[in-house]
């Protein structure tokens, strides 16, 4: 395949993903609903909870009444010796019985555990929505990404075609002695930038099909325009104070720290007695001796009292205290993250934009010089060579464009997830 037919190729590969298809388009809402449904790390969290939810379940059936049945049978012989007046005789022991046990005091330990696994449950969830923010904005990062990468593969392709076109010109011209050979030199010179380019576009614009499938699960053919971001808070103050109350990752490491807390609680039972309530009934027959029966019934109150663990109750509250002293430091710098976080996302937010601003004013500049150009080399008033500098000119000033609207679509996502909300 010559030159021509490859930047005739990329430029129908180009003008057909950029070909509008309203009724098959996916938007970005779409594409994260569909990401949060299939995406891993959506089902890595939901076995986190599930498990959250089995270790509160257990916590909380310490506190219940315990009920075990205990029996055992068999067959053999016996002989007393003939006391009793038994000697030796075939026997068929078994014995039966049931308890109901119902802890009425541990020290604190049940409630302590009760409240670890239930700011477990606290921190899976909170986690979850996290995930599901964070996954909203990676996806809309990779939205971004492969609408941007696609503007630019067209433009590119236009570029490369524009340059192809003006390198032929400039051949003719030369021919027929209208400029030097420097001129057509630098004609084709672009011509070959703009097929590396195109190139170039088609490598990024896979690439960003292929991480947006990635995140999504379906390849992105093809994608709706960007949806316009919500205005942009001026109240940096307002925003982190939000984020302070709704951030999922925060939350979560505040509930570890209450777990943590009631670890301390847990370990510093095991010094207290444990009392509780037993009711049983047996039945037992020839256990001892043969043609033996006993059955009975009692009802109580158990104690046990550690006084001496040689050291063990000691370490295990010193390692519970540790514990919650990593977690409050992890807080602290959750705390300060995020307070990081927040300013620094807000500021590209607001960098974006201007950006997106400044891009869009230089695109309208770039093609209004680019199209008095044209006219300018026509009559040779200008020389080609500044007529390919604007139509690279056209192109960067596009790709600018294109790449800070995505980066404030993604800097709101972002913002939003920091802020513990879903609409960004």
């Amino acid at each position: 395949m010559n030159r021509s037919a490859r930047l005739a190729s990329g430029l129908a590969l180009a003008l057909a993903l950029a070909a509008p298809r309203p009724s098959l388009a996916t938007s970005l809402d779409e594409a994260i609903a569909r990401a949060l449904k299939t995406h891993p790390d959506m089902a890595e969290a939901a076995a986190d909870l599930d498990l959250a939810d089995a270790r509160l379940a257990e916590a909380r059936a310490a506190g219940l009444p315990q009920v075990a049945v205990v029996g055992q049978t068999g067959h053999g012989t016996s002989d007393l010796g003939g006391f009793f007046g038994f000697g030796k005789s075939t026997v068929d022991p078994r014995a039966v019985s049931l308890e109901v046990r119902q802890t009425l005091f541990s020290g604190g330990a049940v409630l302590g555990g009760m409240e670890q696994a239930r700011q477990g449950r606290r921190a899976a969830a909170t986690l979850s929505r996290g995930q599901g923010l964070k996954l909203a904005a990676r996806v809309a990062q990779a939205y971004g990404a492969v609408l941007s990468a696609r503007d630019n593969l067209a433009q590119s392709a236009t570029y490369a075609s524009a340059t192809a076109e003006i390198a032929r010109q400039a051949a003719l011209r030369f021919k027929a002695g209208e400029i030097p050979l420097s001129e057509l030199s630098q004609a084709q010179a672009r011509q070959a930038d703009g097929a590396a380019r195109l190139a170039a576009a088609q490598g990024a614009s896979a690439d960003a099909a292929a991480d947006y499938a990635a995140w999504v699960g379906v390849p992105p053919d093809p994608l709706d325009p960007l949806p316009p971001p919500a205005p942009l808070s001026a109240d940096l103050d307002g925003l982190i104070a939000a984020a302070e109350q709704g951030n999922p990752d925060l939350a979560a490491a505040d509930a570890r720290v209450q777990a943590a807390r009631a670890g301390v609680r847990v370990a510093q039972a095991e010094r207290l007695p444990n009392v509780a309530l037993t009711a049983s009934v047996s039945s037992a027959r020839d256990q001892f001796f043969p043609g033996y029966r006993a059955d009975g019934s009692m009802i109580g109150v158990q104690g046990r009292w550690s006084l001496f663990s040689s050291g063990g109750t000691s370490a295990r509250i010193s390692e519970a205290r540790a514990e919650l002293h990593k977690a409050e430091a992890v807080l602290a710098r959750a705390r300060s993250d995020l307070r990081t976080a927040v300013i620094r996302t807000w500021n590209a937010a607001r960098t974006a934009a201007a950006a997106e601003r400044a891009a869009r004013d230089q695109v309208t500049a770039a093609e209004s010089a680019r199209d008095s150009l044209r006219h300018e080399v026509r009559v040779g008033q200008k020389p080609i060579l500044d007529l390919l500098n604007a139509e690279r000119d056209v192109l960067e000033a596009r790709a600018k464009l294109s790449q800070a609207a995505a980066a404030r679509t993604v800097a709101s996502y972002q913002l939003a997830a920091l802020l513990g909300s879903s609409n960004p």
